[in-house]
């Protein structure tokens, strides 16, 4: 019979070594997809961003929002608010879509990814592409030649009727800018909400941000953004996650 000594089975403890060094290394990225299957605090979801074409994602301590419809009343002062439309010679704001969230540490878009590429903001969106204009102004190329585009983000100083004064800031400087917002029937009003686990469901989409260590495969996440599909698809062109 034959019998491991010590010496032995403590050089086959260091033949093990190299192959658990080995191990990838965890990498920060993002995927964005429908979700395909979700059990307790992991779901999957299927996105062109992995290699396999699906990501499991763990939700752990992950921060998560949903953005639903908002009620016109919460159009308020102190509300945060991202809007776009047309505006007209004045600087006027004629809204199209609002997203409303609340502002963190009494300011309205702490987190935001990046400098100078974007307005700040809370939580985290699907991604989007181009950079977003100075107030007022319009964006650049890739927009049909949309000359009268118009944006304002910041927070609700003060309404009257269905005009807002949105305080916010020059997307290219630290300059302060307060822009007059209007809302009509066709404004369309988007609420970001921060959730819990439960709300992460099948037929949703999300946009995940994470570390994994198998390129999208597996992600153990750490901000979560939910969306609703539309006509039944993950529509692309939304925002990146706060940073």
């Amino acid at each position: 019979m034959i019998r491991f000594t010590a010496p032995v089975a403590a050089a086959a403890v260091l033949v093990l070594l190299p192959a658990t060094a080995a191990a990838a290394t965890p990498v920060q990225g993002s995927v964005f997809g429908p979700i395909v299957s979700a059990q307790g605090t992991t779901f999957t979801l299927t996105t062109s961003l992995s290699p396999s074409g699906k990501s499991t994602v763990t939700v752990g301590k992950a921060t998560i929002t949903e953005q639903g419809t908002a009620p016109k009343s919460s159009l308020k002062v102190g509300a945060c608010v991202s809007a776009t439309g047309t505006r007209d010679s004045k600087g006027v704001v004629a809204a199209t879509r609002i997203t409303i969230s609340a502002p963190v540490k009494g300011q309205c878009g702490a987190g935001f990814a990046g400098s100078g590429s974007g307005p700040p903001r809370t939580g985290i969106g699907p991604p989007r592409t181009g950079t977003v204009p100075k107030t007022g102004t319009p964006p650049p190329g890739g927009f049909g030649g949309n000359g009268n585009f118009g944006f304002a983000f910041g927070s609700v100083t003060k309404v009257s009727g269905s005009t807002l004064t949105v305080k916010g800031r020059s997307f290219q400087s630290t300059k302060a800018t307060t822009t007059t917002v209007t809302v009509s029937a066709k404004t369309s009003l988007d609420q970001t909400l921060k959730v819990k686990a439960s709300a992460i469901k099948v037929k949703m989409c999300a946009f995940v941000r994470g570390a994994s260590a198998d390129k999208g495969i597996t992600v153990k996440a750490t901000n979560i953004a939910l969306t609703p599909e539309t006509n039944g698809k993950c529509a692309s062109g939304f925002r990146r996650p706060g940073a």
